[in-house]
């Protein structure tokens, strides 16, 4: 079957700041370097809290008069107040636009991206187009590539309309429909974690094994730093998220949160799955995301779990 050009994915969290420090804000609460960040320029990163725990990951898009910081649906309520707080006398303000905007998540090899926003995509990675109508923004979420497309709610851009007509409706991940559907596959394969189901607060930035696209090293004070510069020296974390493929029962199914036993103890838990089509000998192909303990979790490990599952870990794509 072949795959759709993109995806409407639903709701997203899409936070807007304004005013000349904005930036400024946004780099002293994350782990990426964003002071020089300039218009229409990207950045992955993490959002921290005072003890260095992740309680946001997302992408930060830089445009002329603000800055977006976009993440799975549900955080504003959360994010909102924990960034203001931080804005004291700084030229800053924060609020929550996730209703402002019907996402659209299209694959590179997009033909409507291709027609529309190639031109534009050689010079920037964001950008609002369409006159004004919509935001176009390079995200890693699909791979190298994928476009994520902000359309105003009620616009009438003829662009958006046909880019309407080539996108599937796809349920997002944290919604636990986890079908199988094709925006789920690909975005577990190039190993685009979906905070609250794969990452949530309880996690250390360093323990997604995305330090070389979200973390900088080098840039200076920002809250949980300290957490995350002792981890660095440590060298090792106890556990991490992990690309595995599961074989197992050609009847089950993903419903969520699966624990994974072996020799009467928990190694880790497979957080998001995705079926193959594949079947050999009565038994199921699955790919997916598991946060595994320190024994177990590096790329080559294969074991077999006391509930029947056949785990292979592999190296991550665009990790």
């Amino acid at each position: 079957m072949s795959l759709p050009e993109g995806f409407s994915i639903g709701p997203l969290t899409v936070l807007e700041l304004t005013g000349a420090d904005r930036n400024k804000i946004l780099n002293n609460l994350c782990t990426q370097d964003l002071r020089s960040l300039q218009s229409g320029q990207s950045k992955e990163s993490f959002m921290l809290d005072v003890k260095g725990r992740t309680i946001s990951h997302g992408s930060v898009a830089c445009l002329d008069a603000r800055t977006l910081w976009i993440s799975s649906p549900g955080q504003a309520h959360r994010l909102v107040p924990h960034i203001d707080r931080y804005i004291i006398r700084e030229d800053a303000m924060v609020r929550d636009v996730s209703e402002v905007f019907l996402p659209y998540l299209l694959r590179p090899e997009s033909p409507w991206m291709q027609t529309h926003l190639a031109e534009l995509l050689e010079t920037k990675e964001c950008s609002e187009v369409f006159d004004n109508q919509a935001i176009s923004i390079q995200v890693p979420w699909l791979g190298p590539g994928t476009l994520l497309v902000l359309a105003t709610l009620g616009t009438q851009s003829p662009q958006i309309a046909q880019l309407s007509s080539v996108c599937h409706a796809s349920q997002t991940p944290n919604l636990q429909k986890h079908d199988g559907s094709a925006w789920e596959t690909l975005r577990i394969k190039n190993f685009w974690p979906w905070y609250g189901v794969d990452i949530d607060e309880r996690n250390l930035p360093q323990e997604i094994g995305i330090d070389a696209r979200a973390i900088s090293f080098n840039k200076g004070c920002y809250l949980g730093q300290e957490t995350v510069a002792r981890l660095d020296a440590l060298g090792q974390v106890q556990k991490k998220l992990a690309l595995v493929e599961l074989r197992t029962d050609s009847g089950w199914r993903f419903s969520g949160p699966t624990e994974l036993m072996l020799s009467g103890k928990s190694i880790g838990t497979v957080t998001s799955a995705s079926p193959s089509d594949t079947i050999e000998n009565g038994r199921g192909l699955w790919i997916g995301l598991a946060m595994l303990r320190r024994a177990h979790m590096e790329p080559g490990s294969q074991f077999a779990t006391d509930d029947g599952f056949d785990v292979n870990v592999r190296s991550a794509m665009h990790q």
